[in-house]
């Protein structure tokens, strides 16, 4: 456990962030183009790779909880299911597919040069300072509508985990030999240094369970992006800031040995300036570095002004609806869904919902398909 030396947790962030943007870029392992090309193209191929991810994330994380190795379980960051998780994924799911990345996929093409991520992050800032003006309406939707008292599918019958995990593995295993005898794993790609989605898939849940057993929960990013907002605001508003409850509220609370540990968007320091803030960092400079090794790097040029439109708004949807749920498509889809959180299922069927409304939107107003 790194938190009694904070520089120790910047640091083993920061190396869990780069090795991530090694991999997320070679393998260009994007969520946006996973569920996107569902609706677009009818194409499984990395959606395949979510699902082993999960199922290496769920046998990883049992494993480990088994033999003591974490601290925290459930994880702190996670919560009963509201109505919210799902409202929240189908507006990350739409914003995504228009921003063509998540918060992770914008960051590690933004560091490979590519100007119409750089458009998405500056929605994804504005997206995230807008919704700190409704954050108390959303709130209060989210309290009124608690799904069920259970944060993790093992709060209703603790016997019920271990053959529940033991049943999705076994079944999963002869589901991923199938498809290995269709030759469904591999990606024909020529691209040099190219990751082949499955590896990539193993390579993150495995990276997930170093940082839930030596951070204490899985990887999340997106209050780093409010926290983000919340400086810009103090440097141009502060005034309006302190009116904002979103900033003053600590959304992360956990207890390690009578010390409470707490975090959330507003501009200090806190545990989130320890975790989030070093896993950015290390994602973008991991991606550039891969970039400039593989001769990949390149600033490229302004694209068109319908695409560029697209981007700014769809990262302004995405961060909003990040924020609704209260976390994103890596919090919950990476983290939730293998810990069985009954948060990260409803996420992930809402922002499957919004992939398919935001690939609409694109056939129709971007690419007119």
């Amino acid at each position: 456990m790194l938190f009694a030396v904070p520089a120790h947790l910047f640091i083993f962030n920061l190396c869990i962030g780069f090795f991530l943007g090694v991999v997320f870029y070679r393998a260009d392992y994007c969520m946006a183009a996973m569920f996107r090309d569902i609706f677009l193209i009818k194409d499984y191929t990395l959606l395949r790779s979510f699902f082993l991810l999960s199922v290496f994330g769920m046998a990883f994380f049992y494993t480990a909880r088994a033999a003591g190795l974490v601290l925290f379980y459930p994880p702190p960051q996670y919560d009963h299911p509201s109505l919210m998780n799902a409202v929240g994924g189908v507006v990350f799911g739409m914003g995504m597919v228009m921003a063509g990345g998540c918060v992770v996929g914008t960051l590690y093409k933004a560091a490979g040069g590519h100007l119409t991520n750089v458009i998405a992050f500056g929605g994804i800032i504005l997206g995230s300072t807008a919704y700190a003006e409704l954050h108390p309406y959303f709130e209060l939707l989210r309290r009124k509508t608690i799904i069920v008292k259970y944060v993790l599918v093992s709060d209703i019958a603790s016997d019920v985990e271990f053959p529940l995990v033991l049943c999705i593995v076994v079944v999963s295993f002869f589901i991923f030999l199938k498809w290995k005898s269709q030759g469904k794993w591999r990606v024909t790609s020529y691209a040099r240094g190219y990751l082949q989605p499955y590896k990539a898939a193993i390579l993150i849940s495995l990276l997930n369970l170093s940082a839930y057993i030596f951070s204490g929960w899985p990887i999340g990013v997106t209050t780093l992006y409010a926290k983000a907002a919340g400086y810009l605001e103090k440097m141009l508003a502060p005034a309006h800031l302190d009116r904002l409850t979103y900033f003053k509220e600590d959304t992360f609370h956990a207890e390690l040995q009578g010390t409470v540990i707490t975090g959330g968007a507003g501009p200090k320091v806190d545990i989130i300036s320890f975790t989030e803030l070093p896993l950015v960092i290390g994602i973008a400079t991991g991606a550039f570095i891969t970039a400039i090794l593989l001769k990949e790097f390149k600033i490229y040029g302004l694209p068109p002004r319908r695409q560029a439109l697209s981007a700014f708004a769809g990262g302004a949807i995405l961060a909003f609806g990040a924020r609704i749920a209260g976390g994103c498509n890596v919090k919950f889809a990476l983290g939730g869904v293998p810990l069985l959180a009954f948060q990260g299922f409803f996420f992930l069927v809402g922002l499957t919902a919004g992939a398919y409304l935001g690939t609409i939107l694109l056939k129709r107003f971007v690419v007119r398909v």
